[in-house]
């Protein structure tokens, strides 16, 4: 796991100088050696983290005959099997290194021969000297970041968006981004917060000619896959496949020159992960967690449960939220551009007891999307459920349901209860889109936002869902997460805060043949009346104590809307006085007093707008503002 970063100059040469200032804003993913490389127009740089190859591994690394340049980030899991097909060629290794296999590769291969075959977690950029070209690539599903920015002098990019922000000429925000944000808590690939700076999709790649050409192809299509696939029609098949492709994954994120452990919240997903690991393991498992004096946040015993089973060296931190407080602003700070998902923080934490005894963490990310572990996809079974009542008993329970007050003992509940009341007889796509708007409605927008500011972000949701060609609805449903909650939320989520405590996270959930299998598998078999997950349960039930398949899902949540009225309640309101958003010229101040009345008065918890609203103001004071 590394940094990299690089200029590619069309008409002028790029210098070691220029490159430097990059990388260094990138000392975190990368804090064990740094290297460059400057030549004409194409300057690289790369900050190393030493996970695979400790002695020989450091970057920019050179093929044998020193026309391949290549800066790579993350790790290719499948590399000894390429390097084995490619030794049967007669191909030579100089290094025992997946970054050597990746140059031999697209020397035999060519760029897209490599791509086919490899499976892994990267982003890397490779300078062809002779041809004069340089492909910059991110993995098949964005577990790896890259930013970049591109005019006709030049192409900029980085691992993260911290290393390009001196070089963006005007820091302007882009208005589908900032709709993005507030409907959906986070900002999706292509989009950034700033105009002209985007993130590279997930499955993509650039070829960009020296001469100024800039082409972006995509390599990897999840519709083109099934296409050459078999539906499943058998639950027993469907269930040892994915033991075996589950069990195999697994294995090979374990193969390192570190030590190696798992992050174990106590639910489904990380429980399965950790237990395989502790089966294909030849020692003791490393497993760590964070535990909460509230109960209603804390999943510590569920992990001590997990952890006791498999005889795993199990560490937990208790965090005390009055302290975590003081840290709020680093956390958030470390995305650089607004990122509302609030489980951010006990991320963080989870991460620094990790990197204290290990290098590489494995985590249960994914299953959900795959799966169906979400309960906004039981929405249809509430959603009927509620609509087959009396419409007397409907309007009565609508009725209660907005009357009781919100508080820490009804509000989950209310919550729940209030969503499948409103989106109970939409569409699929319209509930299913209203489900991901974790902050605000459009409707809600509209009313939060200027009008020179408001755009509509159903369409940018809409394409990607009615892209997936070959399912039902449901299916669509978990193509869009897969391709805009994981890529856009959980990946960066983890990604960000691991690389802050220099640490690696791998995902066995997010391996193609995992992913095409569960594509391949019929709704039914993953969501079962309202038991979802059901495949994962019955797989590998034989693995888990019998009372953790019957947890409910809990999330890995703060109190926020304690916090609002507590230890951040002075600094909310600086944050949102009239006065200040006045001059944003961004919102409209009446919208921004009513939510934060309703929420201080117990008619509504609207904890999820009033954080986005905090981490946008924060980020814009800070980098907007320069305060």
């Amino acid at each position: 796991m590394c940094g990299i970063a690089g200029i590619i100059r069309f008409f002028s040469e790029t210098t070691h100088s220029d490159i430097k200032p990059l990388c260094d804003r990138l000392s975190q993913r990368g804090p064990d050696a740094e290297g460059y490389f400057a030549e004409g127009g194409v300057g690289l740089g790369h900050r190393r983290l030493s996970i695979i190859d400790l002695e020989t591994g450091d970057q920019p690394m050179f093929s044998n005959d020193g026309n391949i340049v290549l800066v790579y980030n993350g790790e290719m899991y499948n590399f000894l099997d390429i390097r084995t097909e490619l030794e049967k060629e007669g191909v030579l290794f100089a290094t025992h290194s997946d970054t050597e296999v990746v140059i031999e590769g697209y020397k035999y291969y060519g760029i897209e021969g490599l791509l086919k075959r490899a499976e892994g977690m990267f982003a890397f950029a490779l300078y062809d000297r002779v041809l004069k070209e340089v492909f910059i690539v991110r993995d098949k599903f964005g577990e790896k970041p890259l930013y970049y920015f591109k005019n006709s002098n030049e192409f900029v990019f980085a691992s993260e968006l911290k290393a390009l922000e001196d070089l963006i000429p005007e820091k302007k925000i882009n208005h589908t981004a900032l709709n993005l944000f507030f409907s959906l808590s986070y900002i999706p690939a292509p989009y950034t917060i700033y105009d002209d700076v985007y993130k590279l999709e997930a499955g993509h790649y650039f070829e960009i000619s020296l001469d100024g050409k800039i082409v972006k192809h995509k390599y990897y299509n999840l519709n083109d896959q099934l296409k050459k696939q078999k539906p499943y029609r058998s639950f027993e098949q469907a269930c040892n496949d994915l033991e075996k492709l589950l069990t195999e994954s697994v294995k090979k994120r374990m193969i390192a020159d570190v030590p190696v452990g798992s992050f174990l919240s106590g639910g489904i997903d990380s429980s399965i992960i950790s237990c395989l690991m502790a089966q294909v393991a030849e020692q003791q498992v490393n497993t760590f967690s964070v535990g909460f004096h509230e109960k209603e946040y804390d999943e510590s015993k569920r992990a001590e449960l997990i952890a006791g089973h498999i005889r795993a060296k199990h560490k937990v931190e208790y965090l005390n939220y009055h302290d975590v407080v003081d840290h709020i602003d680093d956390i958030i700070g470390h995305f650089d551009e607004p990122f509302g998902d609030s489980s951010a923080i006990p991320s963080y934490y989870v991460a620094k007891v990790a990197a204290k005894e290990v290098k590489v963490v494995l985590t249960g990310d994914c299953a959900d999307e795959l799966f169906g572990g979400y309960e906004k996809y039981l929405g249809n079974y509430y959603g009927r459920k509620f609509k087959s009542l009396p419409a007397f008993l409907q309007k009565g329970i609508a009725f209660v349901v907005n009357k009781l007050p919100h508080n820490r003992y009804t509000n989950s509940l209310l919550r729940r209860v209030k969503k499948v009341i409103q989106h109970s007889g939409q569409n699929h796509f319209d509930m299913h889109y209203n489900y991901m708007c974790l902050g605000f409605k459009d409707d809600e927008r509209k009313q939060l936002l200027e009008k020179n500011s408001y755009q509509s972000t159903k369409d940018v949701i809409k394409e990607i869902y009615y892209s997936f060609e070959n399912g039902n609805e449901m299916e669509k449903g978990f193509f869009t997460d897969l391709n805009i909650v994981l890529e856009g939320d959980m990946l960066v989520k983890v990604d960000r805060m691991c690389m802050k405590n220099s640490l690696e996270a791998r995902v066995p959930f997010l391996d193609s043949a995992i992913v095409e299998a569960a594509f391949n598998m019929p709704v039914e078999y993953k969501i079962k009346g309202r038991n979802k997950k059901y495949i994962l349960k019955k797989t590998f039930g034989k693995l888990l104590p019998t009372k953790t398949l019957n947890f409910r899902k809990k999330g890995f949540g703060v109190p926020v809307d304690y916090w609002f009225n507590n230890e951040l309640k002075q600094e909310l309101n600086e944050l949102l006085n009239e006065e200040a958003i006045k001059n944003q010229g961004i919102f409209k101040t009446e919208y921004i007093q009513k939510i934060l009345t309703d929420h201080r008065s117990g008619k509504a918890n609207h904890k999820g707008k009033l954080w986005n609203l905090f981490v946008f103001q924060k980020w814009y004071n800070h980098k907007i503002n320069n305060i």
